[in-house]
């Protein structure tokens, strides 16, 4: 019965792009109207779709399980329209999809729709698989959201003030912002219920893991700080030398500027609420936070590096890739997509001092019966 859900949910997020060259090649796209009104036609009959494969096999169904199977099938048509943007697909729809979706022709939309199209898919179907196989699956939905986040806080000012254009179309992508904030929310609310410890810790400097950490927060915040001066003008000797080794942040499409942006205005919040839980351990929150903050990191840096090296960035705004800058410019950039992960890592194997993540409120199967017919052997025994 768990796979059953699973395997539905993927055939149907295969669907997408077969109907969207059917579709083409009937002449019915030839619209802005015309591609939006299709694309709520083809997501109102795969909901029902959808809605039928949980009703089928489960009882109280959790709300989301619906939204994240539609992101999978939004995930397939995200990463086809990246292999076509890229030139691995020979077919006549980009023409169309690019008219309402104007970004899908820069580097950074065909690197944020390769994530979405690999990284959130899995996500999405692992977050339907755990829930129907009736496992914990907060850890990847609170990973998720914080990964989709972070791409539509990016996304959206870039295109409403660089020089991609914004479309009324691009303006539904504003969903895609609410709800991961509300799926945030919803889910820490229901974290386990867990007791406050009082236990006594030593402090920071007497635990080498949690300095190691405080380390790089304090190196990452400056570095935020940095990059945010560096994109908003500033000309100070620091500045320059982030110039040298990072020109993307000048790249004019906008995205980078304001990925540096969330950095220094978002993830530093975070980079001080985690400084303070190393230095006070027992807060329950930092478990869920650090998946947070972990799929955010992800997000940001793979579509920071990979678009900052793909074709479609002018050569005088790519990474370096010789030399001492490369060398700096790959281990900051790393550094700042790995270690998010080891800290939540790190989190999740100490729960009393950091809290607990799995899920409290599991998938209710509807229950089958079998009737079958018995036999019941009856024994007499002759007197001698």
């Amino acid at each position: 019965m768990s796979r059953v859900v699973a395997i539905g949910i993927f055939l149907l997020s295969l669907t997408s792009w077969p109907v969207a060259i059917v579709l083409n090649k009937l002449n019915i796209l030839k619209s802005e109207r015309a591609v939006l009104l299709a694309g709520a036609l083809y997501i109102g009959v795969v909901l029902v779709a959808t809605l039928f494969l949980f009703r089928r096999n489960f009882r109280k169904v959790d709300p989301f399980m619906y939204a994240f199977s539609l992101f999978c099938v939004d995930a397939t048509s995200s990463f086809f329209n990246a292999l076509e943007s890229d030139g691995y697909l020979k077919v006549p729809q980009l023409s169309n999809v690019s008219s309402v979706e104007p970004y899908l022709e820069t580097a950074h939309g065909i690197m944020t729709s390769y994530w979405n199209g690999i990284v959130h898919f899995i996500l999405c179907l692992a977050s339907v698989a755990l829930y129907t196989n009736r496992d914990s699956h907060r850890e990847v939905i609170l990973y998720w959201a914080g990964s989709l986040l972070n791409s539509m806080v990016v996304l959206l000012p870039a295109c409403a003030t660089g020089n991609i254009g914004i479309k009324a179309s691009t303006l539904f992508n504003l969903l895609y912002v609410v709800l991961p904030v509300v799926v945030i929310f919803y889910y820490i609310e229901k974290r386990p219920f867990q007791a406050r410890t009082f236990v006594k810790y030593e402090t920071i400097l007497k635990r080498p893991v949690a300095l190691l950490f405080l380390a790089y927060y304090l190196a990452a915040i400056v570095l935020a700080v940095s990059r945010g001066l560096t994109v908003l003008g500033g000309r100070t000797s620091g500045i320059t030398f982030l110039n040298k080794y990072e020109p993307y942040l000048k790249d004019p499409s906008g995205f980078p500027k304001f990925q540096a942006l969330t950095y220094e205005y978002l993830f530093v919040v975070y980079y001080l609420v985690a400084i303070y839980g190393l230095f006070n351990p027992g807060q329950h929150w930092m478990a869920d936070w650090s998946l947070v903050h972990a799929g955010a990191a992800a997000q940001a840096q793979f579509s920071y590096i990979s678009s900052s090296l793909h074709r479609l960035t002018p050569r005088d705004y790519q990474s370096p890739r010789t030399g001492t800058p490369a060398i700096v410019f790959w281990t900051v950039n790393l550094a700042l997509f790995i270690v998010p992960h080891l800290f939540a890592w790190w989190c999740q194997r100490d729960p009393e001092n950091f809290g607990r993540t799995y899920t409290v409120d599991l998938a209710t199967p509807v229950q089958t019966y079998t009737v079958s017919s018995s036999r019941r052997t009856v024994r007499s025994s002759k007197a001698e």
